[in-house]
């Protein structure tokens, strides 16, 4: 009787365990600028940090596709820049764009600081 027991409770926690994966799967989560402008400075340079190592990594990787395609560019133009000038990117983005806190901060930092994703054109989304 208790093994039939725990093998439900077993179940139970699989299914949740499931449940929730499908959940986070079905929508990825960006920070954008509402958690942005709340990041303490130690915070913003650890997510840029971030995201460069990874750039690095797939390149170090030798993928091939347009991930790999836009690591190498997001890597190769970076190195012309420091963080504290994308962190000032960033910031002066959310600053001069109030109504655009839910624009993910990865699409400012590849529109404000490379080639890579051309901002669009004023007056359009």
């Amino acid at each position: 009787m208790k093994f039939r027991g725990r093998a439900w409770v077993l179940v139970l926690v699989m299914l949740f365990a499931l449940g929730t994966a499908a959940l986070a799967a079905e929508k990825g989560f960006l920070w954008d600028g509402t958690q942005w402008k709340d990041m303490t400075n130690d915070v913003k340079v650890a997510y840029v940090k971030g995201i460069g190592n990874m750039a690095d990594f797939e390149n170090a990787a030798g993928g091939s596709g347009k991930a790999a395609c836009i690591s190498k560019g997001f890597v190769d133009e970076l190195k012309t820049k420091t963080i504290t000038q994308v962190i000032a990117e960033v910031d002066k983005y959310y600053q001069e764009n109030p109504g655009k806190l839910d624009v993910p901060v990865i699409a400012v930092i590849m529109q404000r600081c490379t080639k890579l994703c051309a901002a669009p054109p004023a007056g359009k989304k």
